[in-house]
This record gives C-alpha cells, sequence and structure tokens, in this order.
C-alpha cells in the first residue's frame, strides 16, 4: 500500500517533467512533439496527462471530459440559434465566411 501512496506523488512530477520539456520543446521548435499534435492550437500532451490524472480522483471530470468529445463532433448549424459563421448563395455563386474574433472560442 505504502508503494501506492509513493506512486502519485511521483506521477505528478513526471507529469510536471514532461510537461516543462514539452514547453520547451514548443518554444524551440514551434512545434508538437507528436506528428498529429503538430498544430500551434490545439490541447498540448500535457494537458491531456493531467486531465486523466484529475479524472482518477474527481469523478465529475471524466464526464466533463466525455462531454467536451461529445461537443466535438457535433454540428452547428444556423437554425441552433447560433451566429451564422458561413453563408453559401449557389445561384448568385457568392459565399460569405465570417473569421471568428481572436477573443472567441471555436465551440
Amino acid at each position: 500500500m505504502a508503494a501506492y501512496a509513493a506512486a502519485l506523488p511521483v506521477l505528478a512530477g513526471v507529469l510536471l517533467t514532461l510537461a516543462g520539456m514539452e514547453l520547451a520543446w514548443k518554444r524551440f521548435t514551434g512545434r508538437g512533439l507528436l506528428p498529429w499534435l503538430r498544430r500551434r492550437s490545439g490541447t498540448p500532451l500535457s494537458a491531456t496527462g493531467f486531465e486523466e490524472f484529475t479524472a482518477i480522483f474527481q469523478g465529475s471530470k471524466r464526464t466533463e471530459l466525455a462531454h467536451r468529445q461529445i461537443q466535438l463532433v457535433l454540428r452547428h448549424d444556423e437554425s441552433d440559434g447560433a451566429p451564422p459563421t458561413t453563408r453559401i448563395d449557389l445561384d448568385q455563386g457568392i459565399a460569405v465566411i465570417t473569421r471568428p474574433r481572436p477573443g472567441d472560442e471555436a465551440r
């Protein structure tokens, strides 16, 4: 039982070390470590590790993570009540694309 109690602080320390290394790598090279995380935006690998570590102790965190995954795959239509980001008129051959403001989050 003492080994499990000692493993949690060690795991937290390893996560912090990896987060620091990932941050340093991203600052020097401008990209992430893994090929599918090479975008500048998005969730860093260390954030995912911390969220899973938190989910061990908080049952509601697992529900929150599942809700985020569901929100990522849902469509946002004009009929949802959100302001439209694109309008396409095929008859006139016009497409209007509204770029999000820098302060807005992509939902």
